[in-house]
Order: C-alpha cells, then structure tokens, then sequence
C-alpha cells in the first residue's frame, strides 16, 4: 500500500484531483493526454494493464467507503490517498479490486473552537507545446516540390508565392496561421476559491466546505466552472454509540466551439486547423472566409455553433459506530449516489462564401441519470491475549445497485441560429431515442489478522461475490488472499547500525473483475431492424438476435504474488519499501472467431491471459538542521506486461493482440532509413507500394519459406516494434524549508514507450494540410540523405508509406517532466494575528515548466493530436482564522 498525506496533496495545485498522483506513488501510471477545461482529468493504472477487454483497467475508487469518481470531489477537500496494489490489502474488495483500489478519506470536523480557512488562487495556463506551421509562402513552393515529385505540374507561380511573402492581398494571398490564432484565442484565466469552516466539541463535531473553480481555455470559447459543497458531521450519542453524516454536491458546466457536421468539439477545430494551409483566407474583407472543402476555422468559430455539457452529482452517506462491548463494534453504512448530465449541441446555419452554406440547423440534446445504492455492515473484533496475542477479526456484508438511463431527441431546421431549444426546430425531421440498463453487486466478506508479539503478522482475507452480471449458476466468486509479515528488527538479535527498522512481508491472493456488460449471458434484442412483410411488403418495424449469448461467462480473475521489503535507516530518517510482483490475470473475454454461416456475431468467452510481473521501489529521506528542514522522495516501477494465451490463436492483428508481447503492442515494419536514388530502390527487396528515391525503404524480415524472399509483404515482413504503455514510471519530489521558506519540486517521468501519430499532425499535405517545420529537413535530389526525419514530399492521400506503421515513423515517448514547482512564504504570526489570522501563506506555482523529450518537435509526448495539455502559472494565498 502506498500512502499520500494532506500535506503532499496541499503542496500540488491541479484542477482534477486525478493529477494528484503523478510521480507521487510507485506502479502508478498517469496520463493527462488534454489540458481542455473540464476534461483535463488523468488516466491511471496500477501495476501495468491486466485485460484487454471492455471490463477496463482503471482501479476501484473508494470515497470514505462509497464507489465513485476521484474527480468528483475538491482536492481541498481530501486528507489521505492510500492505492492498494497487492491482492492481501485489495481482496476485501473483491470483483472489483483486479486494477488495484485507490481509497480516498475526505477531511472531518475536529474538537475545538471554529475555525475558517480560505484558498484562493488566480492563474492562466497556456499550451505545453505549440507545433510550429510553415508560412504560407514555404507551403506554396512545397506543394510544387510535392506536385514535381509525383510527376505533375505545379500549383503556385513565382509570382504568386512574391503576393504571399509581400502580404498586399490577404483575402488571396494571404499568411492566416489558422493554428496559432485558435491556440492562442482564449485568454487562458483560471480561478479557484476554496472556504472551509471546522470546529466541534467532545460530542460533536462538524465540517463544511464549498468550493469554486472557473477555467478558460487557450482556445477561446472553451471553459469549465463548478461548485462543490462537503458537509461532514460526526456526534458521539452516548460513550458506545456514534453516529456521522455526509452531504457532498457538486454542479457544474464545461462548454467548448465545434465545427459544423465534420466532427465534434474543439478537439476537432484543432485538428483541421493542421489541415486548413495558410494560403487559405480566414475572415475576408467581404465579410465570406475562405475555406477549404468547407473547411472554415475563423467561420466555425464566429458561428454559433456549440457543445455544452452540464452536470449535477450527490453523493449522501450515513452511518454508525456501536461499541458493543470492549472489544466488539458494529459498523453500518449507507451512500447514494446520484448523477444527472445534460448534453447538448448546435450546429448553426453558416454562409462560409457565395458558393457554400452550411445546413440546415441542427439540435441534439441528451439527458443521463445514474444511480447508485451501497449497503454495508461490518462487525470487528479486536483484542489481545496475554499482551502478545493480538487479533482483529472483521466480517461484513454489501450490497450495491446500479440504474442508469438516457434520452436523446434532435431536430432541424430552426429560424433562427440564436433560438436553440429543441421545441424551435421542424418536427418533419426530429429524432429520438434512449435506453437503460441496471446491475447489482452483493457480497459477504471476512478479514483475520493476527500478530504475535509485536514482530509477527498473519492475515488471512476472504470475499464472497454474487453479480447479476453473470448467470445463476455462475454468479458467485470467491476471492482470498494470505499474506504474513516479519519485522525482523524487534528481535533480540538484530543489532545492525544504521538499521532501526526492517520489515520482511509476502502476500498472494485472487482478485476479480466484473465490469463485463451487463448481459451477456442473455439473448438481447436489436430493434429497429425493418423488414417487409405481407403481400403487399410493407416495411414494418421489427427486432432481431444479432449477437450468440455467452451462457457460462464468467469472472475475469487476477492472482497476485508479492513480496516486499520495508527499511529504516539513520533514526528512520531514511526509509526504503520494496516490492516484487506476479500478477496473472485469467479468463479474459475475447471474441473468439465464428464462421459467417452462424449468421450472428458470437459472444464474448472467457479465452484470454495477461501476466504482469515487476517491482516498485520507494525511497524517502527526511532531516532537520536548526531552521533548515528537507524531504526527498523518489520512486521507480518496472513492469513486464505480456499476453499469455489468446484462445486458440497466437495472434489477433486488427485488435492489437499477440502472444508473447505486451498489450497496447505496435505491429508494422523495420524501416533502413529512406532510398537515396533508383539505383538504390532497383537493387533493395519491392516495396508495398511502387517506391521511388526519397521514400521510405521497408525491410525484407521474411517470406512464405520463413526466410526473406524480395518482397517486402504485409503478411511476413511485420513484427512487434515498440509499445504504448510505459515499462519504467518514476518520480521524485524534493521540498526544503528554511524558516518561513518553502519549495516544493515534483517531477514525473515514463520510460520504454513509444508513440505514432498519423493524419494532418505528421503528414505534410495530407489531404491538402500544412508542413511543420520538422519536416522541411526532408530528403530532397539535392540532398538525398538516407536518414533524412521526413521523406520526399508528396501530396498525399493515404495509401503512402508515412501512413504505414513502421519504425521510421514511430516515435520515443518517453519523458521526463517537472510536474510542479511552488514557492511559498508563511508571513509571521505576529504579523497577522491582530487580524484575526491564525495563519498566512502566499505561494507562486507552476505546473508542466518543463518536459525533457526526445518527441516531434512542437508535441507534448503524452498527446496526440487535438487539446494539447497545459502549462499553468498560478499565484494564490492560504489563510486560517
């Protein structure tokens, strides 16, 4: 288990609480691929990825005790972050725990006088990193170098391309750097206000928080703001019973430009702004924009065209502690959940030039609810023997139920582009539609740990598990765990300086997973499948079974086997934790190939096996010096993440699977740099496609006969070449204080894994698209250098090389980045008291200053295309009254 305390969690400033843990905790993989507001959150997986199916590789996320989302909640808000990774501390959650379990404590009231502490902060972000887009002038002589190369006549005259360097004509000639304007539109401005209020006495006791964040994009119109409110409330009814309440709320709206029927959001405005050349106009002086095949960013953006998201969760929890007697207590629990989002798009009628209207209006809205309903008890026993013997016994029973639905109408055709509610629209056109689905979760669950004289620990785990997920008789699992622990430093004969502690533990248990679908093993319906009937054949509305049902689906199961290692060096000031681990995940679901006679797509079957073995290593360092103090943290994880059984196959190329490699493995060719002449291209093995000099030579690896046969073939001259998960995370926080100083550092990085962009972000001309300035070191007659970073330039279409997996375009994603940097002051009390402060603290903070990276020039290494993540730069101050 690993443990992040308030104080860590106060010194990072993110805007999701789900960017907290980077380069924080070892095995822990985070991703933030988009710093859009509102969907800046990150990705994290424990210990590498045990399932390739729909179940998912995220992990369970507790908040004090209730299934939810970690972004949910105010980071402010948070006390503790622990993330179980072994089966010994995950297995009392069962099916759910096979991706590890990450268990947040949000803040309680505390005994005492009121309290009120304010956080504010004020900051703006930018791109981590801005691709840098030729002027229009170089596009213009490099479509004629790409047209000259493929044969055909160019599309620029010199005179043409002097207009476009001279800038006297910009609705024709014009330099529009389409990109760098969007990017650069929004103002970036960030808010955040936080007000918590604490106090309470030996009976009673209380919190209250409510929180404020509003977000603006660096792409104008795209923002985010919600509130959130916490309300914690504990009274102790009687020496035995005690009884706390929870209310948490959060309402908020996340808002962004889109284009119009070419794809959704600002993700896609971004995308084509890589497509649309700078030879092309934006706002012209006759009020039309120029366009590209209807492309149009300036006309997309001034329309009214828009995405708005909003949102509206509950989470209420109530429960008990009695105290039956000394050594027995009862525990009860009860939380529901409730989220309601509310969706809805535009696309406005727009007059981009006096050829090309965009139309008719369109409207879609759709409303979703889910729900969700925990139970639990738990009776725990804890007592000791002799002043030796001491037992924790738990048992405990949940129950969890899941509704959700959905409703989504659309019409067309509005008078008006600012009259945009659905009712406005034509009705000879509307559309409707929705569905819904439940499952319920019911468990019994049993817990023993016993140490003996204070050095030796056995716990033994248990969970019973019934899911309405899978058939009746197949509906309940078992998932134990046994682990058991030495400390080897309390024994009389461990006398090693500088030693104090040293802590010898192993584990092994089972975990489950069944985030499966919810009918699987039912024969579903389709409807809407029309067919004509009668004499007459009208067609008539019908439904029909589409999909075989999977009669004995079952679990998917992870064993773990870990062993571990805690040191205490120096008065503990130094402490060491490591861990090894076999994690074996079973009965994946795979859809095992059918014949087409069977006439319906088969189920999935339980026919997959995924091992991840590894370790995590922490190390922590702590000292004081007079008025100087230091805390050094690092961690490193290594993971070796390998396929092991995929039904009756070895390999499944168009999902991306292969026996004896990693998940999320790239498949595609061995690339020996580029041709240099004909000569070159003559004598090498024939190409996919017809090569020329300056293209890119793909390798001979194999033939029909196993060996290489002069013809570089799909079928045999294909291999593994790299991987898109990380086999290295590592991370290091640094944070010295001298008096009232403080800095805190916290740095994150990934190593051994790859990236392939495609389309406008890597492909000059794809499309008719823009250069980058990474590719004009191409391979040219003039400079036909076989190691060229780009090929010849062509206009491309799809079919060419670059478009080809292969090493040549794949690229290091590795990185190292410096996650946070924060200065902080704490102005003397003496100062403040006489205004009722307490306490005072002013701080500067920077997030994502810098990435060291070996990626495409222009391009953060954990994107792809579209939102690039932020850069934020922030001031803001802490008070207690």
């Amino acid at each position: 288990m690993t443990a992040i305390n308030s104080r860590e969690i106060a010194a990072i400033k993110v805007t999701q609480p789900s960017q907290l843990l980077a380069g924080l905790a070892s095995g822990v993989t985070v991703t933030q691929s988009s710093g859009q507001p509102g969907y800046d959150n990150a990705t994290l997986r424990i210990r590498g990825l045990g399932t390739f199916s729909s179940a998912g590789t995220s992990p369970l996320v507790l908040i004090d005790g209730i299934s939810s989302d970690l972004n949910h909640i105010n980071a402010n808000d948070i006390e503790s972050i622990s993330i179980l990774k072994d089966a010994a501390s995950a297995a009392i959650y069962g099916t759910r725990a096979a991706n590890g379990v990450i268990l947040i404590e949000t803040k309680k009231g505390k005994e005492g006088i009121t309290k009120v502490t304010y956080q504010g902060n004020f900051g703006v972000q930018r791109p981590s990193e801005i691709p840098q887009i030729v002027d229009s002038w170089v596009y213009a002589e490099m479509i004629n170098e790409a047209l000259r190369n493929a044969g055909g006549n160019q599309q620029y005259t010199e005179a043409e391309i002097a207009k476009f360097k001279s800038g006297e004509d910009q609705d024709n000639y014009p330099n529009k750097r389409h990109y760098d304007d969007l990017i650069k539109s929004g103002n970036g401005l960030q808010t955040e206000h936080y007000l918590n209020f604490t106090g309470g006495n030996t009976n009673n006791s209380y919190l209250f928080s409510v929180g404020y964040l509003n977000q603006n994009g660096f792409v104008a119109e795209t923002n985010h703001n919600h509130y959130n409110v916490l309300f914690n409330a504990n009274s102790k009814l009687s020496n035995s019973f005690r009884l706390n309440v929870k209310f948490a709320g959060r309402t908020g709206t996340t808002s962004e430009p889109t284009t119009i029927r070419r794809g959704d959001g600002v993700e896609g405005l971004l995308d084509y702004a890589l497509k649309i050349p700078n030879a092309i106009a934006g706002k012209k002086s006759d009020g039309y924009y120029g366009q590209q095949t209807g492309f149009t960013i300036e006309g997309w953006m001034d329309s009214e065209a828009f995405i708005k998201n909003a949102s509206n969760r509950m989470n209420v929890s109530a429960g008990f502690e009695w105290d039956i007697i000394k050594s027995l207590k009862l525990t009860g629990l009860a939380g529901y959940n409730y989220d309601n989002t509310k969706y809805k798009r535009y696309y406005p009628t727009l007059v981009v030039d006096q050829t090309y209207t965009e139309s008719p209006s369109e409207l879609t809205e759709t409303r979703t609810e889910n729900a969700l309903l925990t139970l639990q008890t738990f009776l725990n026993y804890d007592k000791t023997f002799f002043d030796i013997h001491e037992f924790h016994v738990l048992g405990g029973f949940s129950q969890e139920s899941n509704t959700n639905s959905w409703l989504q109408a659309s019409r067309d055709n509005f008078p008006s582009n600012t009259l945009y509610e659905i009712s406005a629209g034509a009705p000879a056109n509307q559309k409707n539609g929705g569905s819904g689905y439940e499952w319920a979760l019911q468990s019994f669950f049993g817990r023993i740990n016993y140490i003996f004289d204070g050095k030796y620990l056995l716990e033994a785990n248990t969970r019973y598990d019934g899911s309405s997920r899978f058939p009746t008789g197949r509906r309940w699992g078992l998932f134990p765990s046994v682990s058991a622990g030495w400390i080897v430093s309390q024994e009389n004969f461990f006398r090693i300086e500088p030693i104090n502690h040293l802590k010898i533990r192993a584990s092994w248990g089972k975990l489950g997973n069944q985030n499966i679908g919810n009918y699987p093993y039912q024969q579903v319906l389709t409807l809407g499948v029309n067919a004509p009937f009668g004499v007459s054949e009208k067609m008539s509305s019908g439904a029909a079974a589409t999909v075989v049902p999977s009669t004995d689906i079952t679990w998917e199961a992870t064993r773990v086997v870990d062993a571990g290692l805690d040191i205490g060096l120096i008065d503990n000031k130094v402490n060491v934790s490591i861990d090894l681990y076999d994690k074996l995940t079973t009965d994946i679901l795979y859809n095992v190939t059918a014949s087409s006679v069977l006439g319906m797509t088969p189920s999935v079957q339980n026919a997959g096996v995924v091992s991840n073995k590894g370790f995590d290593l922490s190390l922590q360092h702590r000292n004081q010096i007079n008025d100087f103090s230091y805390n050094i943290s690092a961690n490193f994880s290594y993971v070796k993440n390998e396929v092991k059984e995929l039904a009756t196959v070895i390999q499944d190329v168009n999902s991306g699977l292969f026996v004896g490699y990693p998940l999320q493995s790239i498949y595609g060719y061995v690339a020996d740099g580029l041709f240099v002449d004909q000569q070159d291209v003559d004598n090498y093995p024939s190409q996919p496609r017809v090569a020329a000099p300056g293209d890119i030579k793909l390798t001979d690896i194999s033939g029909p006969d196993g060996v290489p046969d002069g013809r570089v073939n799909a079928d045999y001259d294909r291999e593994i070449i790299g991987n898109r998960f990380p086999k290295y995370t590592y991370g290091m926080t640094f944070a010295p204080r001298y008096k009232n100083v403080d800095l805190f550092i916290n740095l994150y990085g990934v190593g051994g894994v790859n990236a392939i962009m495609g389309g406008y972000v890597t492909n000059a001309f794809y499309q008719g698209s823009n250069p980058q300035e990474w590719m004009m070191d191409r391979w040219t007659k003039e400079n036909p250098n076989p190691n060229a970073p780009y090929p010849r330039f062509l206009v491309v279409g799809g079919g060419e090389q670059q478009f080809y997996n292969s090493t040549y375009v794949m690229q290091d994603a590795s990185f190292l980045r410096i996650s946070n940097i924060q200065l902080g002051y704490t102005v003397p009390a003496k100062l403040v008291k006489n205004i009722w402060m307490s306490n005072l603290y002013i701080y500067i903070n920077v997030k994502n200053p810098i990435t060291f990276d070996h990626f495409r020039d222009g391009w953060d290494p954990e994107m792809g295309s579209g939102y690039p993540p932020a850069r934020y730069f922030n001031v803001g101050v802490n008070v207690n009254f």
